[in-house]
């Protein structure tokens, strides 16, 4: 009995983590440069009366659809 009951609950936590590696469908995206964010700091940069240079070192990127749209990030 106890046997069975091991193997009926092994059985169950296959079958669910199973589920758990399914994949969704997802428009194509691509990774590209957030240029209004990078174009409204060197705005401020510009504004400030300390004299700045900026380096985009890892410049801030956002998911963009292959059409255009926007992606929200995750």
């Amino acid at each position: 009995m106890r046997t069975l009951v091991l193997t009926l609950g092994l059985l169950g936590v296959a079958l669910i983590s199973g589920c758990s590696s399914t994949h969704t469908a997802q428009a194509p995206t691509k990774l590209v440069v957030d240029q209004e964010y990078v174009a409204g700091v060197e705005a401020a940069s510009k504004r400030s009366t300390t004299q700045n240079r900026i380096i985009w070192v890892n410049p801030p990127m956002e998911y963009v659809a292959d059409d255009g749209a926007k992606e929200p990030q995750h």
